[in-house]
C-alpha cells in the first residue's frame, strides 16, 4: 500500500477528484470518469498485473480485430481492413514472441501481403483502402500520418517476418545527393511544433537507416552521419533537446520532449552518445501531470505523448542512474496511468475519453471510450519499456530496428 499512499499523497480518493475537476476544463461528467478509472482501473490494474494475462488480452483483442489470415481492421468502428492495422498487428505479435511460432511459409504469404502495396515506381507503400491526398502528403497530421509514416512502420514489420520489402526505396535517392540534403536540412528551424517537424525527419533518417542495413544500400550511410552530425550541433545544452524558444513550462515543454522523442533513437541505434541526458531527465520528470500522464494538468496525454517522454526517461536513467529514485516513482505512477487506458476487450485507447482521429481517416479513427490497434501497439511498447525498467516478470520480446523499437 505504501505505493498507492505514494500515488495518491491525499490518500482520498474525493479529496483527489476534486483537485482534478477543479484543475481540469473539461466536463465535469468526463473528468469525473478520467479520475475514476486512474483510481479504479489503473490502480487494480497495476496490482493485479502479469505478464501472461497481459499477453492473452493483447492476442484476444487482435483475433477480434482479424477479418483474413493477415488483415484488420483498426478499431471496432472501422468497416475495412488496413494495411496500418496489419503493420500494427504484426509488431505487436513481434513483441509478444508469437511470430516465432509461425511458419516461414506463412512469413512469406504475410511478407508478400505487404509487397503487394509497394510502388515499382518509387518504393513507398499504398494501401487503395487509405489512397487520397492527405495520405500522399501526411494532410492535418503532417508526418505523424501518411506514407512516410507508414514506411517508417513497416520497415519494423519486415524485420519481424525476416524478409525486406521487394522494391528498392527509389524515394530516397534525391537525399544521396549533398545539395539536396543540405537544401533539406536548411528548412528545419525548431521555432515552433518541433513534434511536427522532428516527425518528418525520423521517418526519413529511419528509412535511410533501413536502407543501408537490411537493403544493402551503402549510399545511406554518408546522409545518416550527415543528419546525426547536423543535429548533435542544434541540440540545446540547457534541456539535451532541439528547440528555438525558452520552457517555462507548458505547451513549449511538452513539444519539446515530443520533438526530441523522435531524435534520439537515431542515436540509440547508432550507438552514438547521446548529450546531456542528466537535463533530459530533469525536463521529462518535471513535465508529469498528477495523473501520471505527461501532458498539462488541464488534459490527459495520450499514447504518443506517455511513449514518448518514458522512453529517453527509461533508458537515460538506466544508462547514468541519474534521479533514479525520483524516476522509479515517476514510471511506476505512468504505469498506472497507463494500464487505467485497457479496456475490456483487452485493447487500449489512444486518449482517454477522446476519440482517435488517426490521420483524420475514417477507417483509421476511433470513437471515444474505444480500443484501437495503434494504440495498443503503442502501449505495448512502452509497457515493454517500464516492465524491463522495474524488473518485473515479463517476456516481451523489444528488438533492434530503427526508429521505433530500439532493446534497451
Amino acid at each position: 500500500m505504501n505505493f498507492i499512499n505514494q500515488l495518491l499523497p491525499s490518500q482520498q480518493k474525493q479529496k483527489f477528484k476534486a483537485r482534478v475537476l477543479n484543475s481540469l476544463s473539461a466536463e465535469p461528467e468526463i473528468v469525473a470518469r478520467m479520475a475514476t478509472r486512474v483510481i479504479k482501473v489503473g490502480v487494480s490494474n497495476y496490482l493485479n498485473w502479469n505478464y501472461r494475462e497481459e499477453k492473452q488480452r493483447i492476442l484476444a483483442y487482435l483475433e477480434q480485430r482479424r477479418t483474413t489470415e493477415f488483415e484488420f481492421r483498426f478499431s471496432a468502428s472501422s468497416t475495412m481492413p488496413t494495411l496500418y492495422a496489419s503493420i500494427y498487428a504484426c509488431m505487436l505479435l513481434g513483441l509478444l514472441g508469437e511470430l516465432d511460432y509461425l511458419s516461414l511459409n506463412d512469413k512469406r504469404r504475410w511478407l508478400d501481403y505487404f509487397d503487394q502495396m509497394q510502388s515499382e515506381s518509387d518504393g513507398y507503400f499504398r494501401d487503395p483502402v487509405l489512397a487520397g491526398n492527405d495520405y500522399e502528403i501526411g494532410g492535418m497530421w503532417g508526418d505523424g500520418w501518411g506514407i512516410r509514416h507508414l514506411a517508417g512502420h513497416i520497415i519494423i514489420a519486415y524485420g519481424r517476418l525476416g524478409g525486406q520489402p521487394r522494391y528498392p526505396f527509389k524515394f530516397l535517392s534525391p537525399f544521396y545527393d549533398d545539395t539536396y540534403l543540405e537544401a533539406w536540412l536548411g528548412k528545419f528551424r525548431f521555432t515552433a511544433n518541433v513534434w511536427s517537424a522532428s516527425n518528418y525527419i525520423m521517418n526519413l533518417y529511419s528509412l535511410l537507416q533501413y536502407a543501408r542495413d537490411f537493403m544493402g544500400e551503402q549510399r545511406a550511410a554518408k546522409p545518416v552521419d550527415r543528419i546525426a552530425g547536423w543535429m548533435t550541433t542544434l541540440q540545446s545544452p540547457e534541456t539535451g533537446m532541439w528547440h528555438n524558444y525558452s520552457i517555462q513550462g507548458y505547451p513549449e515543454l511538452g513539444d519539446a520532449i515530443r520533438g526530441a522523442y523522435h531524435f534520439y533513437p537515431l542515436f540509440t541505434y547508432e550507438q552514438r552518445p547521446v548529450a546531456y541526458r542528466e537535463k533530459v531527465i530533469d525536463q521529462i520528470i518535471k513535465s508529469q501531470n498528477s495523473w501520471g500522464g505527461f501532458e498539462t494538468e488541464k488534459r490527459p496525454s495520450g499514447a504518443c505523448e506517455d511513449i514518448d517522454a518514458l522512453e529517453p526517461l527509461i533508458r537515460f536513467v538506466s544508462q547514468t542512474g541519474y534521479r533514479r529514485s525520483e524516476a522509479d516513482l515517476a514510471i511506476k505512477r505512468a504505469f498506472v496511468w497507463l494500464l487505467a487506458h485497457r479496456h475490456a476487450d483487452g485493447g487500449y485507447e489512444s486518449l482517454m475519453e477522446n476519440g482517435c482521429h488517426y490521420g483524420g481517416h475514417p477507417q483509421t479513427e476511433s470513437h471515444p471510450r474505444q480500443s484501437n490497434l495503434f494504440a495498443t501497439w503503442f502501449r505495448t511498447l512502452t509497457l515493454a519499456y517500464v516492465t524491463r525498467f522495474l524488473n518485473m516478470e515479463n517476456g516481451y520480446d523489444i528488438s533492434r530496428f530503427p526508429g521505433y523499437e530500439i532493446a534497451l
